[in-house]
This record gives C-alpha cells, structure tokens and sequence, in this order.
C-alpha cells in the first residue's frame, strides 16, 4: 500500500475516533432503558467481566458490542481484562484481542488491585447519575487503556455524570442525553414532534428527520438548542407535510465540536389521505375544516345533508383551516364538498353529535 493511501487511511480512523458519534441506529441507553436492543450484552448478575454467567447473553463483551452495567448490578475487574495493543496504530490493534466497546455504567464497575481493562480506541464508556460509578482499587495499580492512551490511572473513583473517551475524560463529554421523543398528530396535515434531554453539554443544534422506511432519511427542520443544561429541557417541532402512511421520526443532536448522536425512532401512521379533513370528527357544535393548501378565490365549502338538501356554504379565500358553526344542525351524517369554480373537487363526511 502506497504511503499517502495508509497516511489519509489513518486520519479517517483517528478522526473516526476523536469525534464518536453514535454509529448504531438504536438510542443510547440510559439507566430506564437497558434492554435490548439498545444494549447488546447486559449485567444480570454481579460478578467477574470475564465470567460468561455475569452477561445476558452468556458470553464476555466483544469488539463493538454496547455494554450496559444497570443500577444495582457491581461488575469486577479483577485481572487484566483484554490485551494491551502491539501497537498504536488504529489499523494494527487487533479488534478480537483489543476490542472497543461502547460501555454505560449505572451500576458498579468496580476494580481490584492489579485489575486493568485495555481497550481499543474507539468506543467510549459513560457513567450515568447517581447511581453509576467506577471504583478504583487501592493504590494505582488498576487502570483503563483505551488504544494506548490511559484515560483512567485508578487514583479516584469516577461518579457519574461522567465520560471517557479515547482521548480523555469529563463530566458530559459524551452529546446530550435523551429523556423521550414522541409524534402525535393533534391535527390534519401536522404532526407535532416533542422531546425532551436530561442533560446538554456544548449542544449546538437539533436536526429533525424524517423515512419513510427507516433506510432513507431527510432532513425536515432544525431546532437551536439551548447549549448547555444541567437539568430536563423539552422541545418541539411541527412537521406540517408528513407524509401519507408511516412517519418514522429520530432527532440527530450536533456538538459544538462536530460529535453527533441519534434519539430513538418514533412511528406515527399518518391515515389522512384526502386535501381536506375535518377535526374532530364526529363533532359537536364546532368543526375545524383543514385543507393541505390555503383554500383560494373561487372555492367554497357545501355542508349536505342525508337527504341531499344543501344546508350551509363556507367561505375561507386565503386560510387554511375554517370553523365550522354547527349549533343548529341535527344530529347525523353530512357530507362536505370542496367546490370550486362551480366543480366539486373533494368529498368528505362528517358526523354531527
């Protein structure tokens, strides 16, 4: 391999390394929700890291794998855990013998003396408050290599909120954490996407996406963040064009310094199929009429009745929504006609209480 092919090879790997983004499709795990398939190997008892019978499933944790130590579970570190790399180079570190893991500590990580994880350098571990943390051996004999940096000397326990990356660590390091993301529909032709962090660090934007599939994504919106919280932070967005049938929402967080990370994915089945729909229906004394368009010059809304007899007209040029006054109607089934120019372009039903 030339030189220069190895050299620009190298940079797209450390710099893979130093930024961590997310690069899995589920959320982040937090201490609510250490489950499959946020988490791929669990704590579900205590005991030694290298004990398949203290993993679901039964085996030690591997290269890649997100490793997650729930509240109340104490993992031990009680030898050398992995091999330390034959060399510094990210193309050289054998992933089997120096794996990176991605590890979510609210439990216990707890190191005897001489205990020592090396790993690989990418991946990171985050300890979560109040419950999580790394507890150090006495002395300084146990440490946490990641590649060939030690980014833990086992001086001082680690309490979270508190991260560790390949090149270093601090409380939230990591991008923001999410506490929720939800999509309800509280309207024709809007669906209104909430969600809320527990915490932000250096936290520049939000961007909103939107698939159809859960392959192919778009960009829809971008709301700013608030920067920087130490406490819950909700925020919202509406998606005015969601498209017909399912609606599959994640929210992708960008750090201050180009780190990224993904929220769950959320699914809302949009069943509006018509341009114009009628909310709530059935209805009381009053109807919102919502049209994807604003209604123009030239149209106007005919309210039928089932008997065929036309019982009111509406008029909404340059809107687009209408109430509708249906105080003195009779209970029943109506049908709403969108004309236009003395043509009906849409039907649509409505129920009187």
């Amino acid at each position: 391999m030339k030189k220069s092919t190895l050299f620009v090879l190298l940079l797209i790997v450390c710099s893979q390394a130093m930024s961590q983004g997310w690069p899995f499709p589920t959320p982040r795990p937090r201490c609510s929700t250490m489950v499959s398939p946020n988490c791929t190997i669990i704590a579900v008892n205590n005991g030694d890291w290298e004990s398949p019978a203290t993993w679901s499933p039964a085996r030690v944790p591997l290269h890649n794998d997100i490793v997650c130590i729930p509240a109340g579970r104490i993992v031990q570190i009680n030898n050398k855990v992995y091999s330390a790399p034959s060399s510094c180079s990210p193309l050289i570190i054998d992933p089997v013998e120096t794996p990176s893991i991605y590890l979510f500590i609210c439990g216990t990580l707890q190191f005897k003396a001489g205990g020592k994880m090396h790993l690989g350098n990418m991946g990171f571990i985050q300890v979560y408050a109040p419950t999580g943390i790394i507890t150090a051996a006495s002395g300084n004999s146990d440490l946490i290599n990641m590649g060939c940096n030690t980014v833990w000397d086992g001086d001082n326990d680690v309490v979270g909120p508190y991260a560790i990356t390949p090149t270093g660590g601090g409380p939230g390091v990591l991008p923001v954490s999410f506490d929720f993301v939800k999509a309800e529909q509280k309207q024709p032709f809007s669906v209104q996407i909430d969600w809320a962090t527990n915490y932000e660090e250096n936290n520049t934007d939000y961007i909103i996406q939107r698939s159809a599939d859960q392959r192919s994504w778009s960009t829809i919106g971008t709301v700013q963040s608030v920067g920087n919280a130490a406490t819950k932070t909700i925020y919202r967005f509406n998606d005015n064009s969601p498209l017909a049938g399912n609606n599959f929402y994640r929210i992708k967080q960008v750090d201050t310094d180009g780190r990224t990370g993904f929220s769950e994915i959320v699914l809302l089945n949009n069943q509006v199929r018509k341009n114009i729909s009628v909310y709530p229906n059935p209805a009381g004394s009053v109807a919102q009429v919502y049209s994807k368009n604003s209604f123009t010059q030239g149209q106007s809304l005919l309210l039928i009745d089932a008997k065929g007899s036309r019982v009111k007209t509406f008029f909404a040029a340059g809107k687009n929504t209408l109430q509708l006054d249906l105080g003195n109607l009779q209970s029943g089934l109506y049908l709403l006609q969108l004309i236009e120019n003395g043509r009906v372009i849409e039907n649509t039903s409505l129920i009187k209480q």
